[in-house]
């Protein structure tokens, strides 16, 4: 099925263009868009499981864990001087960075949680 407005852009836009200057206009324009925000969806989920595994009466969660968790939910809370987070593409930054170090330094506890609680169903995946 056809949609007759997209259909009226396209032609619209259409005209011959040399490969040449498709490429070059196509690779400023990418150059000029800044990146995804993949990264801000990631730091949410990654924050999500640090507190689920904080609050989870069940689960024995080391000290040090327990410490690095706190102070990346503290760090992702808190405001701070540099660049604020509601410019999430550079305000939420140095919060991924954080968390997704802590993330790699704790990877066999987290690894622990997630064989030990079978019942762990959430949007992290």
């Amino acid at each position: 099925m056809q949609d007759s407005k997209k259909e009226k852009i396209l032609k619209k836009y259409y005209r011959e263009v040399k490969m040449e200057d498709l490429r070059r206009a196509f690779f400023d324009k990418l150059s000029s868009v800044p990146p995804t925000m993949e990264y801000v969806r990631n730091l949410i989920l990654d924050v999500k499981l640090f507190f689920r595994m904080l609050s989870d009466p069940n689960f024995d969660l080391r000290e040090e864990t327990r410490r690095d968790f706190v102070a990346v939910l503290l760090y992702f809370i808190e405001s701070r001087d540099a660049i604020p987070d509601w410019i999430p593409m550079l305000g939420l930054w140095d919060d991924y960075k954080l968390a997704r170090y802590v993330k790699q330094k704790h990877r066999q506890e987290i690894e622990r949680y997630f064989a030990q609680v079978r019942h762990f169903v959430a949007n992290y995946f």
